[in-house]
């Protein structure tokens, strides 16, 4: 009904009004503990000291633990303790691994090139050779025939073949020394004069070039290599010989067909010339030294290309590793540390380089200010009236913090029990970390917060539980965590947290959902390490989990209430239990306020669960909403002994006050029995800030208008208005409920007449405008009522052979004698056989009767109507009040 932004938009004035109707206890403990509580609310109000602190706390839970638990060892050091796996380990042993790649190495075959392109080239140029000297063949023929006709010797010639003169006086040049000249221009091919000679002499002759050409041939193709003694170290297991320029590789084992240069070679050369026919044995050795001129190993050994196929061959072995299980023992107490062991306990410690561990601490503190970010943004959205959002943000991040140091220890313990067991499959850390209670913060955060909180906390710390948990994979924690929490959020936000068996059932719940979550990841990693009996304990660890975070979250629920001072329904339930002290003091020393209290909390719940609203809430604040009535009980009309009531003793200004004084003392004692924030509000806006309207019409009619002036707000109860839903039904039970007391012969019609008078009044005094009531919340609310009220006042059978109506003996003479309505009333309460308040009622009945058939049926007129209603909320207004028996009598013959 009211404007609903505002109260959010001002979570702490409620709570501001409350304060000043409670005086805090002078001295002693109680003053002790008054002062520790509103310095424990203050510092909820310091957020950014609770997100340093759980920036801090939660960046060393999520550093590995190895860091700072576990101290490394130098090889050949005596061990001071027993070191015992945590996890499997993989040990690189540095000694074996060089030794493997070594051999690997070794194995590794040569590269000789084998290049074809040197034999093409000799040909080439053996063909150009020839070539050459054939062109040159026939001028050299002609300068020797004039040489041999006419002219003079050739020693003494003085010009050169070619005929030219002679230049700068040198000598002049032989047609030999010429011819080799020209040979030496047109090709690479290594001769001699001598062999030119000879070629010259066979004319450079095709035959011939093909006789050379051919040993080359045979030469090359065979491979000539140098060192051959060097090959031939390989012979066990050959080569590899690449062609060039191809590249193409293929093994060789056979390496004596290869010839050695120079020896092999000439070998080779020299029988092959032996066979050629028509040419002289002294020419013989000519052509060989040709040949052999001309002939280069073309298998050369590619150092480059070893070198690669050794490091490649190295590479591929990779690293020898010692693999230790999980729980094995690496090195006991005095033992002599060797390298193997010394890197096994240093890589169970983690890697101590500082410059990633920096970078490490970094991304942390990055991931945890992320989550404190979006908490602060989820706290934003989720607005609450009873606590500001930097105490909402701070009480969460003490949650989660509370949750990963728990976590952390959790872990702790089964790292321990793989330690201590060693038999498969019972000595694996990773099923005793699916035992950890991982939803426990899930099932804390939605019972104290409601479900939108419980979801992003859970989100967030399945993030953070892939850098706590260390046995498993990141991924395969996140959604191990996050599975569970959603279970547990789902289950208890769809059952309510009303008895201790749902936190029991939401505990099997989440076991089942671990089950499933456990059997979707070892099926999508396509492998069960150890087989069946390991996922069957897997399983059973995952189960186990679940009930655990339900036992730990109900062991820190009652804790949790406490430090953050939030009511949970169990609370509430715990707290309506009707055998409790200060109940049990109010049915003793107020009875009818607890009978009133009883039926208010029936009626308030019914409206509530009619709109959705906490009907556990309304129901346990109801039964406490009048508790202030202990202190001065015979002030209060329900409470009363008939014809003795003290406000016929006093001024109705005192009387007002000590109506006013039963909310405010019901405030102080409710802070001392330290009864939660609801309950407090029920006491404190039940009645509002209502008008006491019959002591104010009494002063309004005792006041001499001359000499004093009446003020309405004295005769106002203190507030504050109803702030929701719960506290304007409660409002509204509270004063239906008084109200149908009044009512003689009530039917349907005369108590909906009374709630539509009722919650009229309410809505034109302004008491429900801070509420989020809206008409039709109130439409539904009267129907409940008006179902609770019509069974409550329901018509019985006569009982046969019984008159109940009769008077007592003795006052039959008085009735006959005060006959008439009026007189039978008034008689009655003056005689003191009845209460001004049951007259009261009486009439009030009438009166709402006459309002009733007025409206219902048209007749009568809107005057008459209101007037009727009028008249029925005076007679309420004097009930509640207890005047005295004359003064009522007096009022109802007026009202009548």
């Amino acid at each position: 009904m009211g404007n609903s932004k505002s109260q959010i938009q001002n979570p702490g004035r409620r709570g501001a009004r409350s304060a000043v109707l409670r005086r805090p206890p002078e001295k002693g403990l109680p003053r002790l503990q008054y002062d520790l509580r509103n310095s424990w609310r203050k510092l909820l109000e310091r957020s950014p000291l609770w997100i340093l602190l759980f920036l801090l706390i939660a960046t060393w839970c999520l550093l590995p633990r190895r860091v700072f638990f576990v101290a490394p060892v130098e090889a050949g050091s005596i061990a001071d303790r027993t070191y015992i796996a945590d996890e499997a380990i993989s040990v690189t042993n540095e000694s074996a691994t060089r030794a493997l790649q070594e051999r690997a190495r070794e194995d590794v075959l040569p590269v000789y090139d084998f290049d074809r392109a040197i034999g093409a080239d000799a040909r080439r140029q053996l063909a150009q050779l020839f070539e050459a000297g054939r062109s040159a063949l026939v001028p050299l023929e002609m300068l020797e025939g004039e040489e041999v006709g006419d002219g003079p010797p050739a020693a003494e010639q003085s010009s050169p073949p070619t005929g030219l003169p002679p230049v700068g006086g040198e000598e002049p040049v032989s047609p030999g020394a010429d011819l080799l000249a020209r040979l030496g221009e047109a090709s690479t091919f290594r001769v001699t004069s001598a062999q030119v000679e000879l070629l010259r002499s066979r004319e450079f002759s095709t035959e011939l070039e093909d006789r050379v050409a051919g040993v080359l041939n045979r030469v090359f193709r065979q491979g000539v290599v140098s060192a051959k003694e060097l090959l031939l170290e390989h012979r066990v297991h050959g080569i590899t010989v690449q062609e060039l320029p191809s590249g193409y590789r293929k093994t060789q084992l056979d390496l004596y067909g290869y010839l050695d240069y120079p020896e092999q070679v000439a070998q080779v050369v020299e029988l092959d010339v032996l066979s050629w026919d028509a040419v002289k044995k002294r020419h013989r050795k000519t052509f060989v030294e040709l040949v052999m001129a001309n002939v280069s190993p073309n298998l050369t050994l590619n150092s480059s290309a070893t070198l690669e196929l050794k490091n490649e061959g190295a590479e591929s072995v990779g690293t020898v590793a010692h693999n230790i299980r999980k729980g094995e023992v690496i090195v006991r107490k005095g033992g002599k540390v060797d390298e193997v062991t010394a890197q096994a306990v240093a890589q169970m410690a983690g890697d101590r380089d500082s410059g990633r561990l920096l970078l490490t601490g970094l991304g942390i503190v990055f991931l945890l200010a992320a989550s404190a970010l979006l908490v602060w943004l989820m706290c934003g959205l989720e607005k609450r009236r009873d606590r500001s959002r930097e105490r909402m943000l701070s009480e969460c991040l003490i949650l989660l913090m509370i949750h990963i140091l728990g976590t952390r220890f959790a872990f702790f313990i089964a790292s321990a029990l793989a330690k201590s067991i060693t038999s498969e499959p019972y000595g694996s850390i990773e099923s005793y970390t699916f035992a950890a209670p991982m939803a426990t913060l899930a099932l804390l955060a939605v019972l104290l917060y409601g479900r939108n909180t419980a979801l992003v906390l859970s989100l967030v710390f399945s993030l953070l539980a892939g850098h706590i948990v260390t046995g498993l994979d990141m991924w395969v924690a996140t959604v191990y965590s996050l599975a569970g929490s959603l279970a547990a959020v789902f289950v208890l936000d769809h059952q309510q947290f009303k008895q201790r068996s749902a936190m029991t059932r939401a505990g099997v719940v989440v076991g089942l959902v671990n089950v499933s979550a456990l059997l979707a990841l070892k099926a999508l990693s396509g492998e069960v390490a150890g087989g069946l009996p390991q996922l069957g304990f897997d399983l059973v660890c995952g189960f186990t989990g679940g009930l655990l975070a339900a036992a730990v979250a109900s062991f820190s629920v009652p804790i949790l209430e406490g430090l953050f001072q939030i009511t949970t329904s169990i609370k509430l339930i715990e707290l309506g239990n009707p055998n409790l002290p200060i109940l049990r003091r109010l049915a003793f020393e107020a009875p009818g306020t607890f009978q009133h209290s009883l039926a208010v909390a029936n009626l308030a719940k019914s409206g509530c669960e009619a709109i959705d609203a906490d009907s556990v809430l309304i129901h346990t604040g109801a039964l406490y909403h009048d508790i202030g009535k202990i202190f001065r009980p015979r002030y209060f009309i329900e409470n009363q002994i008939p014809g003795q009531n003290p406000h016929d003793k006093i001024q109705p200004s005192m009387s007002a006050l000590i109506l006013i004084n039963h909310v405010k003392e019901g405030l102080e004692l409710a802070y001392k029995l330290n009864l939660p924030q609801p309950i407090m509000d029920a006491i404190e806006q039940h009645h509002g800030t209502r008008l006491i309207k019959f002591f104010y019409n009494r002063a309004k009619e005792r006041c001499d208008p001359c000499t004093k002036e009446v003020r309405e707000e004295e005769f106002r109860y203190p507030g504050t208005k109803p702030q929701s839903k719960e506290m304007g039904v409660l409002m509204l039970a509270d004063a239906v409920e008084a109200a149908s007391r009044t009512l003689v012969n009530p039917g349907r019609q005369q108590i909906r007449t009374l709630l539509q008078t009722l919650i009229d009044d309410c809505l034109h005094d302004g008491q429900l405008d801070e509420t989020d009531l809206t008409l039709s919340d109130l439409r539904k609310v009267e129907e409940a009522f008006l179902r609770v009220l019509t069974n409550i006042y329901h018509r019985r059978v006569d009982y046969p052979g019984f008159d109940f109506k009769r008077a007592p003996r003795g006052e039959e003479r008085n009735r006959k004698r005060n006959s008439g309505p009026s007189g039978e009333m008034s008689a009655l309460t003056s005689s003191g056989k009845i209460s001004a308040a049951t007259a009261a009622a009486a009439t009030a009945a009438a009166a709402s009767e006459a309002a009733a058939v007025a409206a219902e049926s048209g007749t009568g007129e809107p005057d008459e109507t209101k007037s009727a209603a009028k008249q029925a909320a005076e007679v309420e207004s004097a009930a509640s009040s207890s005047t005295s028996a004359t003064e009522t009598s007096e009022r109802v013959r007026k009202i009548s």
